[in-house]
Formats: structure tokens, C-alpha cells, sequence
């Protein structure tokens, strides 16, 4: 009676061995699914997110670009006069606030800092923002084709140079941080380890 009873137990192990055993493969298939499903679309909507930056990147490159020239009065900064500079805050502004949050903390800093470099913002009730660049220099560099209307969207020379900061290169410094870090948002930075 005591082999029987051995025998219909280890029977009973084998049986239920043999139903778990596909159940619980069926359930290990399952969690592996779903976790490389998850893994595909965090890779996907990765790849989405660098593709809608480097749309933003082709926006905003050739604009920020055009700033950069007009501050520092080379390359084709006479195509850009003051109020086309105005205008094209205005425009960088859009693009950037409406997609601001596709973007690192540390892009929008950047971002804000180089504005803060060309612009001088809240000047009156009704106001444009004013140009942080030197009225002497461009009228200087621009020779015939300046114009005296310009000259009031200009933040006055005494208040860029009492700061006592060397502004150009606070303004280099600025631009080439936004731009290495606009590269490091679509992945192909210095320090870039992939999109953030």
C-alpha cells in the first residue's frame, strides 16, 4: 500500500510539472513581449523626438545664426538691419516657447542666456526689446547703409559698458553653449551619450 502511495505522488509531481511548466513558459513569453515591446516604443518615440528637434534645429540654426552675425557685424550682417533683428526674437521666441518642453532644462537655460546677451527685454509698457550691441559699432561697420531711425532700438552705450563685462565674449561664449548644446539634443554633441 505504501508503494501505491509513492507512486500515485510522484505521478501527481509529474503531472503537475508537466502542466506548469508550459503555463509558466507561456507567462515568461508574455512578460518578454511586452518588456521588448516597451523597449521598441521607447526607442520610437526617441527617434520622434530627435526627428521634431532637428526640424526645430532647421528653424532655428539659420535664425540664431543671423543673430549671431548681426551682434558681432560679420559675415552677412548687413542683410539682418535692427528691426529685422527685432523680428527675428520675435520668431525664435515662438518656435522656442511652443516646443520648449521637447527640450533639456539645460537648452532652455542656454537659450535664455544668449537672448539675454543680444536683447535687453521689459523696457516700458509697449516696448520692443532693445539691442545689446553697441550703436558706434554697427553705424560704423554698416558705413552708408545706416539709419538714424535706428538708433532707438538700441540699449544706450553707457549701459553696455558699465557693466564692466567684456560683452563680445560673454556673447561668443553664449552663442557656441546654445549651439553645443542644440547639437547635444539631437544626439550628436561632444558630450552627447544619445538624445536626452
Amino acid at each position: 500500500m505504501m508503494a501505491a502511495s509513492q507512486w500515485n505522488s510522484l505521478e501527481a509531481v509529474k503531472l503537475a510539472v508537466a502542466v506548469l511548466t508550459p503555463l509558466l513558459l507561456v507567462g515568461l513569453g508574455v512578460v518578454i513581449n511586452r518588456a521588448a515591446r516597451r523597449v521598441e516604443e521607447a526607442q520610437w518615440a526617441g527617434r520622434k523626438l530627435v526627428e521634431r528637434r532637428l526640424e526645430l534645429y532647421d528653424a532655428m540654426a539659420p535664425l540664431l545664426n543671423d543673430l549671431y552675425c548681426f551682434f558681432e557685424c560679420v559675415g552677412t550682417f548687413r542683410d539682418v538691419e535692427p528691426p529685422k533683428a527685432v523680428e527675428l526674437k520675435r520668431e525664435l521666441d515662438k518656435t522656442f516657447y511652443v516646443n520648449r518642453f521637447l527640450f533639456t532644462p539645460p537648452f532652455s537655460e542656454r537659450y535664455n542666456a544668449f537672448m539675454d546677451a543680444c536683447f535687453k527685454t521689459f523696457t516700458g509698457s509697449g516696448e520692443n526689446a532693445k539691442l545689446s550691441a553697441p550703436v558706434s559699432q554697427q553705424k560704423r561697420e554698416r558705413g552708408t547703409g545706416w539709419d538714424d531711425a535706428w538708433a532707438p532700438l538700441f540699449v544706450p552705450e553707457e549701459e553696455l559698458s558699465s557693466s564692466g563685462v567684456d560683452r563680445r565674449s560673454v556673447f561668443t561664449a553664449r552663442y557656441t553653449a546654445l549651439m553645443e548644446c542644440f547639437a547635444d539634443q539631437l544626439g550628436i554633441g561632444a558630450t552627447s551619450a544619445g538624445p536626452s
